[in-house]
């Protein structure tokens, strides 16, 4: 009987190696996702801190990349070993999850998730070990950490913390800094920022007061009354459809309403025909109505949303098509201080019958909207949509020398924008990895756990808080070790400062983290961890060798991308 259950089992190992994919069992596989997450790990861990290290990134076809940014670096980490691929893909979910979260602390995300995966696997290999159990510890230990963080959290009073925060996130660069702060301190916590390249070198902000649509008049003739190219229109009327002017008449009803309140006239529609056009100048030109066609932005359905949003932003009402123009009233009209029209965008200052209570349901709903977007060019335009509703966006333009340093920068912004929104939103905590120090008193005053594998995962959390301050410090070229002890062994918001390399009060030096951002990377860090040590068979396709044919030509072309 033994030595049949013995041929089963050698049978087992033995075919485990001739299947369609690659089946790896207990330790082996474990070990095998391990090296692909400390691959991984070590190249997101050389970024952290104001010392921390570029990364240089080949993208084939074009310039390569240089960045300092976590998640950059993470997305890029592709492993030719099938088996290691599977651990660095799922250490990169968590910087990820991380980033969708909050926008920051992926490099944070993925040290915590390593050092907890190293030790519960360690911890698997100890002896028999309830693995589910033990994840229960691992998870149980990061909640304790993050309601530690959140009774440690101090609000953002004043713009000085902004720009704190802001400069931590830009490893240290003040005049960026200044410059996020400046830009909040203008348009208030709320505003929307969005990010552009620049053609110069310099970064600089531009702040918008008003709508601004980037679309002019339909024809140059609609600024030959005016001086320039610009076109001035006080106490306007607005006119908001969906429909295609084809003919005069379906916009003739607005005209005589103009002509009898003595007003401008601004019509924005999809499209004008060239007859309906020359009419409009021609009234112009001739005196009777001040009247502008502008083309509404955008395409389809974004351009349906635009137009409502522009509606509600007026106090108008849509026309949704030539029936609606057909039956206008006085009330489907807007009516607006100023509006600026050239041949690029126009300018809608001050309206004067826009409804607060409307304007306030559709902030929300974009909101709402933006919350679920998933690619950066739908939050780009949600943001844009939401900047034109509140009356005021404003617009940084990063510059640099070069599109690779320009590329660098505007995820430094990026990444500072979303930190500096999180500590407004959550409050600060002491930065350089001290935070995670001052949490691991409370988890060693729990009382000890009645499950021994639930006080092993408290411990494999409480070890792992260690290593941000021992990566920064690292980075910096200080003693790790003595830097962690030192910092322990002190209270507070007392501290190491790694870009000058000695010990201090961490807030009053400007030093902080948002505490959000802490929180969502030991969460992730945990549940990623809890997932690799629970691990038990891996699977992954048999590595097939390409076939490449003899022609040079295609040969060359193999070689180009890698094959």
């Amino acid at each position: 009987m033994f030595r049949m259950l013995s041929r089963i089992i050698l049978n087992r190992c033995i075919c485990a190696r001739n299947y369609a994919k690659d089946v790896r069992f207990g330790r082996e596989a474990r070990s095998l996702l391990l090296r692909g997450v400390n691959i991984m790990a070590n190249a997101v861990a050389t970024t952290l801190g104001p010392r921390g290290r570029n990364v240089l990134i080949e993208q084939l076809l074009i310039s390569p990349r240089i960045t300092k940014d976590g998640a950059t670096v993470a997305n890029n980490v592709q492993l030719k070993d099938r088996r290691w691929n599977l651990g660095a893909q799922l250490l990169r979910q968590a910087t990820n999850d991380t980033n969708n979260e909050v926008g920051n602390g992926t490099t944070l995300a993925t040290i915590l998730a390593r050092g907890m995966a190293c030790q519960g696997i360690q911890a698997t290999r100890a002896g028999q070990v309830n693995v589910q159990l033990l994840r229960e510890g691992i998870l149980e230990g990061s909640r304790v950490v993050c309601e530690a963080l959140s009774e440690m959290s101090e609000s953002v009073v004043n713009i000085g913390q902004v720009e704190a925060v802001a400069k931590m996130a830009l490893n240290g660069n003040e005049r960026q800094a200044e410059l996020i702060g400046d830009t909040i301190l203008e348009l208030g916590e709320d505003g929307v920022i969005l990010l552009k390249e620049s053609h110069g070198s310099e970064d600089e902000v531009k702040i918008q007061e008003g709508v601004c649509l980037p679309t002019g008049y339909c024809s140059p003739f609609f600024a030959m009354s005016a001086n320039g190219d610009t076109l001035e229109l006080g106490n306007c009327l607005l006119l908001l459809t969906l429909a295609k002017i084809d003919e005069v008449s379906q916009i003739l009803p607005a005209l005589e309403m103009a002509k009898v309140r003595q007003q401008p006239l601004l019509i924005i529609a999809p499209h004008f025909a060239s007859e309906v056009l020359r009419v409009l100048v021609h009234n112009l030109l001739q005196g009777r109505v001040q009247v502008c066609a502008v083309k509404a932005p955008g395409f389809g359905e974004e351009q349906r949303e635009q137009m409502r949003d522009l509606a509600v932003a007026m106090g108008a009402n849509l026309l949704e098509d030539a029936t609606w123009l057909a039956k206008l009233t006085e009330e489907d009209l807007g009516e607006v201080v100023s509006a600026i029209v050239d041949a690029k965008k126009t300018h809608i200052l001050e309206p004067i019958n826009a409804k607060e209570e409307d304007m306030e349901g559709r902030i929300e709903h974009i909101r709402e909207l933006i919350e679920e977007a998933v690619t950066d060019q739908e939050l780009n335009q949600l943001n844009t949509r939401l900047g034109r509703l509140q009356g005021h966006l404003a617009t940084i333009y990063v510059g640099g020398s070069s599109e690779l340093e320009v590329t660098e920068r505007k995820d430094r912004f990026k990444n500072a924008l979303l930190a500096v929104r999180g500590a407004i939103r959550d409050g600060v905590v002491p930065g350089g990895g001290c935070a995670y120090l001052r949490c691991i008193p409370a988890l060693q005053k729990l009382p000890s756990a009645q499950v021994p594998e639930h006080q092993m995962g408290r411990e494999i959390v409480r070890d792992a808080l260690r290593l941000p301050c021992y990566t920064i410090a690292l980075n910096a070229g200080a003693d790790p070790d003595e830097v962690v002890r030192r910092v322990l062994a002190g209270s507070g918001t007392f501290g190491f400062d790694a870009a000058n390399g000695d010990f201090c009060d961490l807030a009053a030096r400007g030093i902080v983290d948002p505490t959000n951002v802490l929180q969502a990377a030991v969460g992730v860090a945990a549940g990623i961890a809890s997932l690799l040590a629970t691990t038990e068979v891996l699977i992954t396709e048999q590595p097939v060798k390409r076939k490449i044919p003899k022609n040079q030509v295609t040969r060359d072309l193999a070689k180009l991308v890698g094959m």
